[in-house]
C-alpha cells in the first residue's frame, strides 16, 4: 500500500476508500482460508475475514448516511509487537506457507491502520474523524493477533 495524498479528500472519498480496502483484505482472507490446510490458519483468517466484512459494511453505512454511523469503540489499548515491522515485505504467493501468510497479513494490517491513521488526522473535526480512529485500532489488533500466531506458531520452531 502507498501512501495517499489525502488533503483535498472528502468524507465520501475517504469512506469508499476505506470500504475498497476492506473487501481487498476480506476476499485476500476468504481465499487464503480456503485453501489453508493448518486448522489454526483457517480459524484465523476466517475471524479476520468476518471483521473486514463488518468494517466494509460500516463504510458503505457511511457512504448512505454519514451522520448516522455508529460503531463499537475499542476501549483497551493494543500493543503492537512490530514482530513483522522489519520484514522483508513480499507479495502473498499463492502457495505461501503459513508463516508467509501471517507475515503478508501484518504488514497489510499495519499499512491499513497507519492509513486509517492518516484519515482520522484528516477528519480529526468530523464524527467520522472519530470512526476512522477506531478502525485503526481494529487494524492494529489484527497485526497483534497474527504476529502473536507468528510468535506463537514461527518462533517456537526455532
Amino acid at each position: 500500500m502507498i501512501a495517499m495524498e489525502i488533503e483535498n479528500w472528502t468524507v465520501e472519498k475517504a469512506l469508499k476508500v476505506g470500504a475498497e480496502m476492506e473487501l481487498e483484505s476480506y476476499t485476500l482472507y476468504t481465499e487464503t482460508a480456503e485453501k489453508a490446510t493448518y486448522p489454526g490458519a483457517k480459524k484465523l483468517l476466517t475471524e479476520l475475514a468476518a471483521d473486514e466484512k463488518r468494517h466494509r459494511e460500516y463504510f458503505l453505512q457511511g457512504l448512505k448516511d454519514p451522520k448516522n454511523v455508529k460503531m463499537r469503540t475499542l476501549k483497551e489499548r493494543i500493543p503492537d509487537l512490530k514482530i513483522t515491522d522489519r520484514l522483508v515485505k513480499v507479495p502473498l504467493d499463492p502457495q505461501a506457507d503459513y508463516p508467509q501468510i501471517l507475515i503478508y497479513a501484518a504488514q497489510r494490517e499495519k499499512a491499513t491502520h497507519d492509513f486509517y491513521v492518516q484519515i482520522a488526522r484528516r477528519f480529526r473535526d468530523v464524527e467520522l474523524g472519530k470512526m476512522f480512529n477506531n478502525f485503526a485500532k481494529e487494524e492494529l489488533r489484527h497485526k497483534y493477533l497474527l504476529e502473536k500466531e507468528y510468535d506463537d506458531v514461527v518462533l517456537a520452531e526455532m
